[in-house]
């Protein structure tokens, strides 16, 4: 009779460390006899905390179900006491590597739970506080094994990130990080983690585009375990996380938890931007402290109107309310000048006007023209987006009545302008642009010259984004709907990849506009030619995606799933005896042929009629004979088709 395998026998006391975030204590080969916790994060493995007997005290009662009642002073109310909720692990759709974060390290921790706190357990050392001192040094080690992954992820950062998000003052920020400024300032420990995890993430969804860098060497450690310091290092009591370093902290991980797909985080993150803005006051710089250097100045300009693009643009995708307006803010807009000449005690070269050239030093006036700067456009976008802060108004008007409320805003608010009115207007602005905001040629390595290229990319998108939106309010027809989208789709065709892929997951809530407007198409009555036209751009699409989800983990499959959404319907309309358009690559092609189109000088202005037809001619009698597709067709169509449950214009894409 073989003999009964010997019961394993757990640790009988866990270490201090352990203790605190309730995680499993394990043995290791640590020379110093170490548990596998506090050899990983560097920290003594003690046991100096008094001993307890366990059990129920004699002559207590065992806790009962109910909450105990607490009796509020003066006063006869009696309200239910609380209680913590168990800690429970929890799962995420995340899917960062959990190997070793410290060179020549075989083991890794041994924690459970949430995968975005790698480090703790259900939230219990994120939110307890009560040993805040060590989760800081903790991090601290940690910030110390990674010091030349941060480094690396800094510099990735103003290759990738800071063209569209400049929250930095690059020589600044750099310096500081290298002389570890951040493992002594808790504030700029938190940021430098939230740059961090938002550069991993975009470098691991394929957003590099130089050969200075490769994918794998930025891999470890993964952007969860960034995520999570700068997550813990946020101080629960706001109140006390003072200064710009929490408020770009909370900005930068909003825009991470979008990048993996993480939205309720994105609303919680922004949420807690808005709340440290309003107590430091940096919607008006009469509120902001005095003495502030131009860094500083032009720092806290750069994340206040970044943050404003940022809020107007999950409204209108994910609705909800935009906190901050325009008029309510009294920020002026950052200086065109370069970082290299900006420095604590002034500007190297005063900003220039555009209009005048003329520059004034001292008492001396100087007639001299400056190179264009990178901010010229960054700042241009920023006026399309108070655009879009008005065009999202008018909209949301059109539905304040069912509030059940009597309208007050026409007093005060003039008639709504017409897409056409106002894109001549936008139009107008974006010709009096420098040449350089208006072409987008293939990157080079050199920012100094890629700076305009994503300036030139992002004012294209943000155009159409504009258009989108004006037009979500009008009524379309078939034909106009199907020249909008193939516009929309000509200009991200026409911006190189490398742009693309680094300004990353928001572009796919561009695209899902697209997708919205053909989906709406093939919701309704098709002509032959309409549906045609409609297939030709939906492989398009399929076309366009494919390229960008090379490394988009969000984006991934969505390309097959959208050609394999054709062919269902080319088979419905073969057994509907409907001439179709021509074949199609199949679905294991990444691409298709690539239609050869003008690199577009500007943005494309809307017609006054439609393009012709694609596919073959048909009879005008085919064209006038209308069908519908049924509704099973259309069941898993990429983007919701219903919109009237939504605030946002443009339904989540891909989930």
């Amino acid at each position: 009779m073989s003999q009964k395998p010997r019961k394993l026998q757990r640790v009988s006391k866990a270490c201090d460390f352990c203790n605190k975030r309730s995680i499993k204590c394990g043995k290791s080969d640590d020379p110093l006899g170490r548990c596998q916790n506090c050899a990983d994060f560097d920290v003594p493995c003690t046991f100096d905390r008094p001993a307890k007997r366990r059990g129920v005290k004699a002559g207590t009662r065992a806790p009962t179900r109910e909450p105990a009642l607490v009796r509020t002073p003066g006063s006869d109310h009696v309200l239910p006491g609380s209680h913590a909720p168990p800690v429970t692990g929890r799962t995420s759709d995340s899917s960062g590597s959990r190997s070793s974060y410290y060179p020549g390290s075989t083991h890794r921790p041994s924690l459970t739970g949430d995968p975005w706190s790698t480090f703790n357990v259900g939230g219990v050392a994120a939110e307890g506080y009560d040993d805040d001192g060590a989760l800081r040094n903790s991090w601290n080690a940690f910030a110390i094994a990674s010091d030349r992954q941060i480094r690396n992820l800094v510099q990735v950062y103003f290759e990738i990130v800071y063209p569209i998000f400049p929250l930095f003052h690059k020589h600044t920020f750099i310096e500081r990080v290298h002389n570890q400024e951040h493992l002594r300032d808790p504030g700029l420990f938190a940021s430098t983690m939230a740059v961090c995890a938002l550069v991993s993430g975009r470098a691991r969804d394929g957003a590099l585009f130089t050969n200075r860098w490769h994918r794998d060497e930025l891999a470890e450690p993964p952007s969860e375990a960034f995520y999570a310091a700068a997550k813990d290092s946020i101080p629960r009591d706001l109140a006390a996380a003072k200064g710009i370093n929490y408020m770009r902290a909370c900005a930068i991980l909003a825009i991470a938890s979008i990048q993996n797909g993480q939205i309720k985080n994105m609303q919680k993150y922004s949420g807690m931007y808005h709340t440290l803005t309003s107590m430091e006051g940096l919607h008006d710089e009469k509120l902001w402290p005095k003495g502030l250097s131009p860094i500083e100045t032009e720092e806290r300009r750069r994340l206040f109107w970044s943050i404003y693009t940022l809020d107007i643009y999950s409204t209108i995708v994910w609705g909800g309310v935009i906190r901050y307006r325009e008029a309510h803010s009294l920020v002026r807009y950052p200086s065109e000048v370069d970082d290299e000449f900006i420095t604590l005690h002034g500007y190297g070269l005063p900003p220039v006007s555009p209009s005048s050239g003329v520059m004034s030093p001292g008492d001396v006036t100087v007639f001299s023209r400056q190179p264009v700067a990178w901010l010229r456009g960054w700042n241009f976008t920023t006026d399309l987006y108070r655009m879009l802060e008005h065009v999202v108004d008018g909209n949301r008007r059109r539905f304040s009545s069912a509030n059940g409320t009597s309208q007050v805003w026409s007093l005060f608010t003039p008639a709504s302008m017409s897409e056409p009115a106002v894109m001549e207007r936008v139009l107008s602005m974006y010709a009096a642009l420098p040449p350089q905001f208006k072409e987008t040629p293939p990157t080079t390595g050199d920012m100094a010259k890629d700076l305009f290229g994503f300036q030139s990319a992002n004012i294209q998108a943000t155009l159409q984004l504009l258009r989108m939106v004006l037009l979500s309010a009008e009524e379309l027809g078939v034909d106009r709907k199907c020249d909008v989208a193939g516009e929309l789709l000509s200009v991200f065709s026409n911006v190189p990849v490398e742009y693309l892929k680094a300004i990353s997951s928001p572009l796919l809530h561009h695209l899902s506009g697209i997708g919205y407007i053909l989906g709406s198409v093939m919701e309704g009555s098709l002509s032959e030619a309409s549906y045609q036209r409609v297939r030709t751009l939906l492989l398009e699409m399929a076309d366009l995606l494919g390229r960008l989800e090379t490394g988009l983990q969000r984006a991934s499959g969505a390309s097959a799933r959208l050609r394999s959404q054709v062919d269902r319907i080319d088979g419905y309309m073969r057994s509907s005896r409907r001439p179709i358009a021509g074949p199609h690559p199949p679905l294991h092609q990444n691409s298709l042929p690539k239609t050869e189109l003008p690199m577009p000088s500007g943005p494309y202005i809307p017609r006054s009629g439609h393009g012709p037809p694609v596919g073959p001619p048909t009879a005008m009698g085919e064209q006038l004979m209308q069908f519908q597709l049924p509704p099973e067709l259309l069941s898993d169509w990429p983007w919701p088709l219903d919109g009237t449950h939504s605030e946002g214009f443009m339904p989540l894409a891909f989930e």
